[in-house]
């Protein structure tokens, strides 16, 4: 897989392609829009979806951003590298030719907003998203890792979960891999970086992998690191701890 792109280096027939969400406790002014940039994808829209149908509902909202699943793309947000990958892989689990942009600085006031287009799916993107059921099975199977995103003190459980009615704690037998020790800015770290934070997680690249994080967001982060360095079989678990931590029935485990 090819690394991100500056804008410097894409080609003028990719759509430039805002997929900005931000944490509702954001009180920080987001930046303008990257100069170029033509199309808008309303991410609250799929954030409101349950877990298990954004990757088969969220054709619908692209097409309501003008996207078809037939032109290249390249995905940026304005909060600091943070939803572009979430976007990143959804589109990509839909088959379309999408690049994720990494560092930035030509802007413009305003995103011109692009007429409603039907939006095509080239392949099924289920079976690059896990559900609830998928995770369940993968604990008690050796050759399947569980990848953490969130902060360490999330995973281990000494930190209080934003989300009130999920207990604190971690998928029993997931590594904690930390999304923002993946980047630097507005842009991911090196591979050859990115495969030492790898290496000392004891992650084995050559075997399936399901990210998660608090709601799916920056597990699909790891999930393009991951497959950037060469990993096959990934796939993002969209409910994430959200998800898991609130369900009294499932296990969990604290420290590290």
């Amino acid at each position: 897989m090819n690394a991100a792109l500056t804008p410097t280096g894409l080609s003028k027939s990719r759509l430039r392609v805002d997929a900005t969400w931000v944490l509702p406790s954001r009180t920080e002014p987001l930046d303008d829009y990257l100069a170029g940039t033509t199309h808008w994808v309303n991410t609250n829209r799929i954030k409101a979806l349950a877990p298990e149908d954004r990757p088969t509902h969220s054709p619908y909202i692209f097409g309501e951003a003008g996207l078809t699943g037939h032109n290249p793309l390249a995905i940026y947000d304005r909060a600091g590298l943070f939803s572009s990958p979430w976007v990143w892989w959804l589109l990509r689990s839909h088959g379309c030719d999408v690049v994720l942009i990494e560092g930035w600085g030509d802007t413009q006031i305003e995103c011109p907003i692009a007429p409603p287009a039907t939006f095509i799916s080239k392949q099924d993107p289920t079976s690059f998203n896990a559900i609830k059921a998928d995770v369940v099975a993968a604990l008690d199977e050796d050759d399947i890792q569980i990848l953490d995103a969130r902060p360490a003190g999330r995973f281990s459980g000494e930190f209080a979960e934003p989300r009130p009615e999920c207990r604190s704690g971690h998928i029993p037998g997931s590594l904690n891999v930390p999304f923002g020790t993946l980047k630097s800015g507005r842009a991911f770290l090196s591979n050859d970086e990115l495969m030492g934070i790898f290496d000392e997680a004891d992650v084995d690249l050559s075997k399936p992998i399901i990210t998660t994080c608090g709601s799916g967001v920056t597990a699909s982060g790891l999930a393009y690191a991951l497959t950037r360095c060469g990993a096959d079989h990934v796939q993002v678990y969209q409910g994430s701890w959200a998800e898991w931590g609130s369900d009294p029935n499932l296990p969990i485990k604290t420290g590290s």
